[in-house]
Order: structure tokens, then C-alpha cells, then sequence
């Protein structure tokens, strides 16, 4: 029997390819399939082209361009039904509310641990661990 990790299809969005290459080849250590996206403008296209192909938009939340929170409203208006998680550094209680606002998943500060990280796309989804 297949992991439900192995369903999930997930769209990274970060601008820094280093970080993206990282949470993608965590993530695909558990199982999950991964895209990504190196700006918010490039993800919008993607979801745009296939809104239910993506499980969960994984973004940073400070980006050039289409930044988190206008990327999960344009997301949304495009029909994307998927979880949404975002990553940031930089999240001020401002921030916090507007994405509680906007109805994402889960928010995850930076740094954070490739732990930490399974985890809270574990939440979003209530999937059980993949260790």
C-alpha cells in the first residue's frame, strides 16, 4: 500500500534557489512529489494552468514580485483548493493575522528544521509521520 505522501503533490515557492532545492529534496525523502517555483508570478502560472494539480503551495512569504500574501489571494481566485503553508523570517503579529485571515494552513518562521518542516505539511494535510 502506497504512503499518502506519495499522492501529494506539493509547489515550492521560494526565490532562493538554494532554499527551494532543500525543502524539495526533503520532502522528497518523505515521499511527497515536489515542484518548484522561483517567484510567486511563475507559481501563479502553474496553478493557473491546472488549479487542482498541487495538494499544498509550500511559499516564502517575502519574495520580488507576487510576494506570500497576494500570492494565496491570487491562488485562491484562481481556484486553488489545496492547503497552503508559508515559510518567513520576517512574520510580525500584522502578518500572522493576515494569513489567519486568508486561511492558510500552517505558518512556519525561519530557520527552521527539515523537521520542523515535514511536520507542519504533516499538519496541514493530518497525515501521519513518514519516518
Amino acid at each position: 500500500m502506497e504512503n499518502m505522501e506519495n499522492m501529494v503533490q506539493v509547489l515550492v515557492v521560494d526565490d532562493e534557489p538554494a532554499v527551494a532545492l532543500a525543502i524539495k529534496s526533503a520532502l522528497k525523502f518523505c515521499g511527497y512529489s515536489v515542484t518548484t517555483a522561483p517567484s510567486g508570478d511563475a507559481a501563479l502560472e502553474l496553478i493557473e494552468a491546472n488549479p487542482s494539480q498541487f495538494s499544498v503551495l509550500l511559499s516564502d512569504h517575502n519574495m520580488p514580485g507576487l510576494g506570500g500574501p497576494a500570492l494565496v489571494r491570487a491562488a485562491r481566485s484562481a481556484g486553488f483548493p489545496g492547503k497552503i503553508v508559508i515559510l518567513s523570517a520576517f512574520l510580525t503579529d500584522t502578518n500572522v493575522a493576515l494569513y489567519e485571515q486568508l486561511g492558510v494552513d500552517q505558518i512556519l518562521s525561519k530557520p527552521f528544521s527539515l523537521e520542523r518542516l515535514r511536520i507542519a505539511l504533516q499538519n496541514a494535510l493530518h497525515l501521519v509521520s513518514c519516518e
